[in-house]
């Protein structure tokens, strides 16, 4: 058999998609990736380095694909790491090609003068985790993956004296609407772990992408006080992972209270109208990630329902 390692360039997103949909096939909450993803969400990033990344073929075939993109954004926060992304086709995998994606990844990594690789298994026991360790990375944090999946509507809560919400869908939202969100985004999470804020043109691209695509339906919740925004939740509904998969699920993906408006139970309200909303829209099971060591938010979404369903992993190895 005839291994061949290069560079990617725009013109092999098809083989790309196809080699990560195979990868991942296995995992819990899989989506196929189509080409036209791969080339927005992968050469359309600004951030992105084809010399960074290497597309493998076996007698031909895309087989594997891995490397690193450095993120420009953490890199000005300070962060000099960069997580090392891994897809091997399953009959191809314990066959020397990780390493030789992980070697070359690092090398590049080191040779931009960053102090750390990370992998990320989004599953407790996989071939990436057993991979990470096999060269020397080390457990470094873990995350749970959140499910409610009860017959019964959750539990309304409304938000304390003097707060409001302002609901409003991605696809409403001004630049203006963005820019307020963003800067209340990253101030709610300034203080959580490996935190970086995110750059506006992220919301951006993700609207845009939304309104062209069709394929997400996105909302937001807002705790405001006065003009102020004190809270946000962002939940969204990703209409092509349930048509795929025949399912009927909503994920709320940010939750977070700037500091000065914390211990005024706007977490839980903001939690419980994204649950409401997404059973209103027809969402029988509904999902969210979190830090596993945050034991405030773990007692807040199992006092609220939810009980963990996966385990995923953050490996690290200084370079």
């Amino acid at each position: 058999m005839k291994i061949d390692y290069r560079n990617p360039t725009e013109a092999d997103a098809g083989a790309v998609a196809k080699v990560m949909s195979l990868s991942n096939r296995e995992l819990k909450h899989h989506t196929e990736i189509s080409e036209e993803e791969v080339r927005t969400w992968i050469f359309g990033e600004k951030d992105f380095d084809p010399k960074g990344f290497l597309l493998v073929f076996a007698d031909g075939q895309p087989v594997a694909y891995g490397g690193s993109m450095i993120s420009k954004s953490r890199l000005e926060n300070g962060f000099r790491d960069a997580q090392i992304g891994l897809s091997v086709i399953p009959e191809m995998r314990r066959k020397g090609i990780e390493e030789h994606l992980t070697k070359s990844a690092m090398a590049f990594l080191r040779g931009k003068n960053m102090g750390a690789a990370k992998i990320w298994a989004p599953e407790k026991i996989s071939w990436l985790n057993e991979f990470a360790v096999k060269i020397g990375m080390k457990d470094v944090r873990h995350g749970y993956m959140m499910i409610y999946d009860r017959k019964e509507p959750p539990q309304r809560t409304m938000m304390s004296e003097g707060y409001a919400p302002r609901k409003l869908l991605l696809k409403d939202f001004t630049d203006e609407d963005i820019g307020a969100f963003v800067t209340a985004f990253n101030e709610s999470f300034m203080d959580h772990y490996n935190f970086s804020p995110t750059p506006l043109e992220r919301f951006y691209k993700i609207r845009d992408e939304e309104k062209k695509k069709g394929d997400t339906i996105t909302g937001f919740t807002m705790a405001m006080k006065g003009k102020e925004i004190a809270g946000v939740c962002m939940y969204n509904i990703d209409l092509e992972y349930n048509k795929q998969n025949n399912k009927k699920v909503g994920w709320t993906q940010i939750l977070g209270v700037r500091k000065p408006h914390r211990r005024f139970g706007l977490g839980r309200a903001l939690l419980s109208d994204s649950m409401i909303w997404l059973r209103e829209q027809g969402m029988d099971t509904l999902f969210l990630g979190m830090d596993a060591e945050n034991s405030k938010a773990l007692g807040l979404y199992t006092s609220q329902g939810y009980r963990v369903d996966e385990e995923s992993v953050s490996y690290e190895l200084k370079l």
